[in-house]
């Protein structure tokens, strides 16, 4: 009796490859609001997974964690079954960092019946950042491991319109995150502003502006609450190689305030005697704490916040209120559509928000989604802010990097006291461009003997509406099979998919809207690549 190599055995069989054994996968896509191009490449950002679940989290290919790489802007993550056999909500951070770009971290939650799911954030390119943002770096000496002067550092505000400014007292002594003093003879400085009105600024703020949890003003934890912000600002210092955290004197922070915010408690914009509560987001642990209440003041004919601190993280403006929430069938509110003419088979695919009433902010850095918007289409919200009117938002472009223009806007609704919300949109149908198709791909292919039936995310080149070429996230190919939708027949488009760290490229021009294929023979050095 003998026993056959794997090698033999498949000479007689075909196996089958799938990568679907993930019952919980993530995509996570990351983008320079400026240039997307600026992050293709290997090495441009650097990811690390931390937080309560991180212990729980493989590469898409199975890998270690640790191994986890940013390609192009793109992260691809999935919860190890064998962490959790049971299904459980996970729970954990991705911090991002790079040497041109600000530390980010993006909190991430996956609920047991988040099989394949997207999140989008961006980062900051410090080199060029974007719209209502200013970055300053600045250095200064020390003596004796101190300054011998006041040391007085702020923003621009060619970008943002307002800036933020901080005062050093001389004899500071910096120190580290336990407290040590920190020698060296030359101190670096970085500051970031961001103001409240621009989007690629609201698109920055940390954590989004419903967090999992809050530190609150009487020490109570929350995991209720949401923010409207009035403008923050990242603050970094090093001292050769080393972080300062913390300082012997109290650092004084003063920020201006865009005159044209609207108070959300009055209603009206904001004006000297109001109160704004400053808010601390550590960077390094995604953890929001209540600083102290503000009161805004004028100086030189500009509303100001000045406070002080002896701690260094982001610091933010923050008005705060609780959210309802339910996830059940009907979620918190139901949208129903009504799109004359546009029937479920012919539906656009529109990029919608709801931002708060005549405001410019999201509510969430989830309430941005694409949708088939159809006469009869229903959207159910999960998460609403509690005592706060919200307008619904509808783009011209198909996705967050490609919004285009707004070509709709909803009257304000309290979505936590509404229960269902009628909005005719058929007003928009006249602005859109001739619908495209959607083309149903399913597909096998063939490495030797190897049948592959890949669960992979896929993604096509496509312009902006401001004329700049970015890679668009089409959705998960699940077991060889995807729904391409907004193409035109017979044109050539570019695709990428990624596994494991790599992307691979395919030019195709589709004619017709179903592809079918069992036995498609992959190029040998693509299976060479792959195996």
């Amino acid at each position: 009796m003998s026993c056959k190599g794997i090698d033999e055995i498949t000479e007689d069989i075909d196996i089958i490859v799938k990568s679907s054994i993930f019952k919980q996968q993530i995509v996570i896509e990351v983008f320079d609001p400026v240039n997307q191009l600026n992050l293709e490449g290997d090495n441009i950002l650097q990811v690390e997974v931390i937080g309560k679940d991180a212990d729980k989290i493989v590469t898409d290919a199975g890998n270690n964690v640790n191994s986890a790489k940013v390609v192009g802007g793109t992260i691809a993550l999935a919860v190890n079954p064998n962490k959790n056999p049971s299904n459980e909500t996970v729970e954990f951070l991705v911090k991002i960092t790079g040497d041109q770009y600000l530390t980010t971290t993006i909190p991430i939650v996956l609920s047991p019946t988040d099989s394949i799911a997207s999140i989008s954030a961006n980062v900051v390119n410090k080199l060029n950042t974007a719209q209502g943002i200013d970055y300053k770096k600045t250095t200064e000496t020390l003596t004796n491991n101190t300054l011998t002067k006041d040391f007085i550092f702020e923003t621009s505000g060619l970008k943002a319109g307002t800036n933020t400014e901080i005062t050093i007292k001389s004899g500071t002594i910096f120190k580290d995150e336990n407290g040590n003093d920190i020698s060296g003879t030359e101190i670096e400085s970085e500051l970031v502003h961001f103001n409240s009105a621009n989007s690629e600024s609201l698109d920055s703020f940390p954590g989004g502006f419903m967090p999992a949890e809050i530190t609150d003003e009487n020490g109570d934890i929350l995991n209720n609450a949401y923010f409207i912000t009035a403008g923050f600002a990242s603050i970094n210092m090093t001292i050769g190689n080393k972080e300062v955290k913390n300082f012997s004197k109290p650092i004084s922070i003063k920020m201006k305030i865009d005159a044209n915010f609207i108070n959300p408690d009055t209603g009206i914009k904001i004006k000297k005697g109001d109160t704004i509560p400053i808010w601390s987001y550590s960077k390094d642990d995604g953890k929001w704490d209540f600083h102290k209440d503000g009161v805004v003041k004028v100086d030189n004919n500009n509303l100001i916040i000045e406070y002080t601190t002896t701690h260094l993280s982001w610091y933010n403006l923050d008005y705060k209120g609780t959210r309802c929430s339910s996830y059940s069938p009907s979620g918190v509110a139901k949208i129903n559509i009504s799109m004359s003419g546009v029937n479920n088979s012919n539906g656009y695919r529109l990029f919608s928000d709801f931002f708060y009433e005549n405001g410019n902010q999201p509510i969430s850095p989830y309430s941005g989604k694409t949708f088939s918007w159809y006469d009869g289409q229903t959207f159910e919200i999960n998460n609403a802010p509690v005592n706060r009117k919200v307008q619904l938002i509808v783009y011209s472009g198909s996705n967050r990097y490609d919004k285009g223009e707004i070509l709709f806007r909803s009257e304000a609704v309290n979505l936590c006291n509404v229960g269902s919300v009628d909005v005719d949109v058929s007003n928009i149908v006249s602005k859109l461009p001739p619908l495209p198709v959607n083309v149903n791909v399913n597909y096998q292919g063939k490495c030797n003997r190897k049948i592959i039936a890949p669960t992979i995310p896929l993604y096509m080149k496509k312009t902006n509406y401001y004329g700049r070429t970015y890679w668009s996230y089409l959705g998960y190919v699940y077991d060889g099979k995807i729904t391409i939708r907004n193409i035109n027949l017979n044109k050539e488009y570019e695709f990428r998919t990624y596994f494991n760290g790599q992307y691979f490229y395919q030019n195709i021009s589709f004619d017709k809207t179903e592809y079918i294929n069992d036995s498609y023979e992959i190029p040998s050095d693509l299976c060479d690549r792959l195996f």
